[in-house]
């Protein structure tokens, strides 16, 4: 009896480290190849109040391109979309929202700071952005080369082919529930990271928290619309 309670321990132990090197390899991951968008909500007043669950504004960007370098983004990158991201406090769902031409969110992004920008976002939508993140379109291709999904974009393309593009990637990555694939949650942080900033209030804590809340999201709960005026 005491040799099985002993090998139980040693499992016990062996499983507690691999979870705990997972999270420090996450923390590490994310902590040395994040980049930070500086002052991403500085000077923001009368703004919207919180809401339950996480607003983030994603900026998907491209290497160089026909539009104007975004100013507050480190080498040439110009704007691919803008888009909303809602996830409820239980981080089963996630909503990604377009945000229209007709908004005249996109110049003002890629040309200003990106304070103004989230302020321009709030004052449309209604609602508070909770972070910000920008994200080079080419890390989406990467993951769909890691995933073995068709990585063909057409740069420029509208909402509808962003949506189509981005909900074939999600699905080749989220084809499992991340908490039981710990090694491959790692992998696509890894690649996700290397080509995305955030906002210098986001914690590498706070973002681990935010990766376990959506530890159960399958990419079925998924969903791709436009973005309406608040």
């Amino acid at each position: 009896m005491a040799r099985v309670v002993r090998r139980l321990l040693r499992v016990v132990l062996a499983l507690g480290l691999a979870v705990a090197m997972v999270g420090l390899g996450l923390n590490v991951a994310m902590a040395s190849r994040l980049d930070r968008i500086e002052g991403a909500f500085a000077g923001l007043t009368d703004r919207p109040p919180p809401a339950d669950g996480k607003t983030v504004l994603v900026v998907g960007t491209r290497t160089g391109g026909a539009g104007p370098d975004v100013p507050w983004l480190s080498g040439e990158q110009s704007v691919e979309a803008v888009m909303l991201i809602e996830v409820p406090p239980d981080g089963l769902s996630a909503e990604v929202e377009s945000l229209p031409a007709s908004s005249g969110i996109r110049p003002v992004v890629a040309t200003s700071s990106p304070s103004t920008g989230v302020g321009l976002v709030e004052e449309w939508s209604g609602r508070r952005v909770d972070h910000v993140i920008a994200i080079d379109w080419d890390t989406f291709v990467r993951l769909a080369d890691d995933n073995g999904v068709d990585p063909a974009y057409a740069y420029g393309s509208g909402p509808a082919a962003q949506h189509d593009f981005l909900g074939r990637v999600l699905e080749g990555t989220l084809h499992a529930e991340l908490r039981k694939q710990p090694l491959n949650l790692l992998q696509a942080l890894r690649t996700t990271a290397a080509g995305t900033a955030v906002d210098d209030g986001w914690s590498v804590v706070e973002l681990d928290l935010m990766v376990l809340s959506l530890r159960n999201l399958r990419s079925s709960e998924i969903t791709f619309s436009m973005a309406q005026p608040g």
